[in-house]
């Protein structure tokens, strides 16, 4: 009985987290009504030991430019291995949440599914 009551209240307080099922954590509030979204990204072409590349607010541009509608931006790593040499690509990402239903048109501007890089973080814009 002593093992089982802790585990009724685990049970109990993670039941009591689930909510009331509306929305979601791919979910964003646009105004009046819910719009779920979907994040994309394109790399910064920045390398290793010279920095460089396309800043977080070009790429936002680009989009914007496609008419796609940006709910967040934020800067990332793609997580793949890459060796430690200069001239190398670094890695870095600009990540984006835009509507389910521009996912088409921000492939059109170069832009790919973020789910294709399963391994990568966001981070710190430098």
């Amino acid at each position: 009985m002593r093992i089982l009551l802790p585990a009724v209240a685990v049970v109990a307080s993670l039941a009591a987290c689930g909510g009331s099922g509306e929305g979601n954590a791919d979910t964003k509030l646009a105004g009046t009504k819910i719009v779920p979204g979907t994040k994309v990204f394109k790399s910064m072409d920045s390398l290793q030991c010279s920095g460089g590349g396309v800043p977080l607010s070009a790429l936002q541009a680009q989009l914007a430019a496609a008419n796609i509608q940006v709910q967040a931006a934020e800067c990332g790593n793609d997580g793949r291995p890459t060796p430690a040499v200069c001239g190398v690509s670094d890695g870095r990402i600009g990540i984006f949440e835009i509507p389910v239903d521009q996912g088409a048109a921000a492939a059109a501007a170069g832009f790919k599914p973020l789910t294709t890089l399963p391994d990568a973080k966001t981070i710190p814009c430098a």
